[in-house]
């Protein structure tokens, strides 16, 4: 069953969030989507995160969360990916949420 993985981070300080937008559409997002695990990958600015709150929210939805932590843990493609993420992005704010769609049917 595929699952969407949403993840929440502040950046580093003094890191734009221009950079950070350059960084997810050049390196992040194409390397993620050439694996067949990775169904869709999705990248959202917060206006007004507050004090404490989230700079920007990635949502991605894999075929299988196991097989995703394990290319992270072993594909060499992703270690630049890794590294640069690492660069840009407090650590320490990083929170992830594993989520499955509703299987009832959608009401308008």
């Amino acid at each position: 069953m595929a699952v969407s993985a949403i993840n929440m981070f502040r950046l580093r300080p003094g890191v734009a969030l221009a950079e950070f937008e350059r960084f997810s559409a050049e390196l992040d997002r194409p390397v993620c989507l050439a694996f067949d695990v990775v169904l869709s990958f999705d990248v959202f600015f917060v206006d007004d995160p507050g004090p404490g709150g989230a700079d920007v929210i990635e949502v991605m939805t894999v075929t299988s969360w196991p097989g995703w932590q394990q290319l992270l843990a072993e594909a060499p493609e992703l270690e630049p990916v890794l590294a640069r993420f690492g660069e840009l992005v407090d650590p320490d704010s990083i929170t992830t949420i594993l989520t499955r769609p509703s299987a009832l049917p959608q009401e308008i």
